[in-house]
């Protein structure tokens, strides 16, 4: 047998030195690096030596259309609006669903609103409860449920092993995993949440659903750096990742579709926290408008695509002279990289100086905002603040500003048009673009640079 060698290995990120030290070089955690020891493969090893019987051939003609290989129907509704609207009410068995966000942004009170709705319809559902308690989940399903079903199950046991012999001897309609990182197997080493237990967890998890077709969802937690459960640990591995993002102070929620393996990933859904869980909102757009200050300075409208919606958003910016020899930039809901290269381009090619100036800039409702073709609504923000004059209130901006003060075309400019109609505004900015269909009653100006816009 070959000598057994060591290795060092973070247990936060994973990475791997062939000596000890108390910072990872790697992800610049402290006191994460631990020995272990490896067993070398033996000279002579090769892929020729390893023997295995051949696999069975099975032609996929021979699959009934519509089920799955344990006669399961492949299209399952699950009953609540928010995951159906997302699946595109497609709940695959055997799929393995992953649904991350922010500590308090109602991970588990979104599928726990799912367990109840379908043990309400006859399905078996088992939640593993690892990071609450049971009777804490209980609590919940009481706030959110007059009546709990007797087909509605927990597991306390938060072994990956335990788990996966439960699903394969109950095959339950669901399984719920809150969360993975509670879960632990002691064929990884590390404690529960590390990388390697999580990975190892996983995994375990995932080839039980496949192999039970029973469909999962895992929740998984962000870290600081954005990541869920680590530096992209989960996401290689399940089917489908669902992110809830928004502000623990705010009520409103957005769940996006960031993986799907099963159908499309441009749907998007805003939710209301509300005492009873979180409800789907009908009308985004309106809600977000609904306590606008339409006649005060730093405010402008724009519309941002959520997949294929378009959403209606606040932008609003406050331009105040800097109390130090350094302004103060700082963004909510936007980056705030592009917050200072949209300041530098105003100030470039628009004339406007804020070089001395402290910027505050926000997106109302608490959500952030990937969509740079609100590009063009924060720069009339920043304008409107500080020229303290207000915007039009029956105006709003689209478009994507480049460094040289160029408006730049966004995608679906007529989808957004239809949305600022409906809503009520008659002036639209936006950048020239080709074959754009006008509405009646409403006036598109199309620029073509930042100082055109604003003038």
């Amino acid at each position: 047998m070959p000598k057994p060698t060591s290795v060092h290995v973070c247990s936060k990120c994973d990475a791997q030195f062939p000596k000890w030290s108390g910072r990872c070089e790697s992800c610049g955690a402290w006191g994460t690096i631990s020995k272990e020891p490896t067993l070398p493969k033996a000279s002579g090893d090769s892929a020729s030596e390893i023997k295995a019987a051949p696999a069975k051939l099975t032609p996929f003609s021979q699959l009934e259309r519509g089920t799955s290989d344990v006669g399961r129907a492949t299209n399952v509704k699950t009953g609540l609006a928010a995951i159906d609207t997302i699946l595109g009410n497609n709940l695959v068995p055997g799929s393995v669903t992953l649904i991350a966000g922010e500590p308090g942004m109602g991970k588990s009170t979104i599928l726990t609103e799912l367990a109840l709705k379908m043990a309400e319809d006859g399905k078996k559902i088992i939640y593993v409860t690892g990071e609450e308690s049971p009777s804490q989940i209980n609590l919940r399903l009481k706030r959110l449920s007059e009546k709990i079903p007797d087909n509605l199950y927990f597991v306390e046991d938060t072994t990956a092993e335990a788990i996966s012999a439960t699903l394969e001897s109950e095959k339950p309609d669901l399984a719920i995993i809150d969360s993975i990182q509670s879960i632990k197997t002691p064929e990884a080493s590390g404690e529960a949440g590390s990388i390697a237990q999580v990975k190892a967890s996983a995994a375990i998890l995932t080839q039980t659903a496949k192999k039970t077709s029973v469909p999962v969802f895992f929740v998984g937690q962000v870290t600081k750096d954005g990541d869920i459960a680590g530096p992209r640990v989960l996401e290689h591995v399940v089917d489908t990742v669902l992110s809830l993002e928004g502000d623990r102070l705010h009520r409103f929620r957005i769940l996006r579709v960031t993986k799907n393996r099963f159908g499309s990933t441009d749907e998007t859904v805003l939710l209301d926290m509300t005492e009873t869980g979180l409800k789907i909102v009908e009308d985004p757009s309106a809600a977000m408008m609904q306590d606008r200050p339409a006649t005060a300075p730093g405010s402008a409208i724009g519309c941002v695509l959520e997949g294929r919606r378009p959403l209606l958003v606040e932008l609003q910016a406050l331009v105040t002279p800097a109390g130090y020899s350094q302004p103060t930039r700082r963004a909510t809901g936007l980056d705030s990289t592009r917050l200072n290269m949209l300041l530098a381009v105003l100030q470039r090619h628009a004339g406007l100086k804020v070089y001395d100036k402290d910027v505050y800039a926000n997106v109302a409702g608490g959500f952030p905002i990937r969509d740079p073709a609100t590009d063009l609504a924060l720069a009339a923000a920043i304008a409107s603040a500080v020229s303290n004059k207000p915007l039009n209130p029956k105006t709003a901006y689209f478009g994507e500003i480049g460094l040289t003060g160029e408006l730049r075309p966004v995608p679906l400019p007529d989808l957004r048009i239809k949305e600022l109609t409906r809503m009520g505004f008659d002036t639209i900015i936006c950048p020239k673009m080709k074959n754009l269909k006008t509405p009646e009653g409403v006036q598109v100006v199309q620029v073509k640079t930042i100082s055109e816009a604003l003038g």
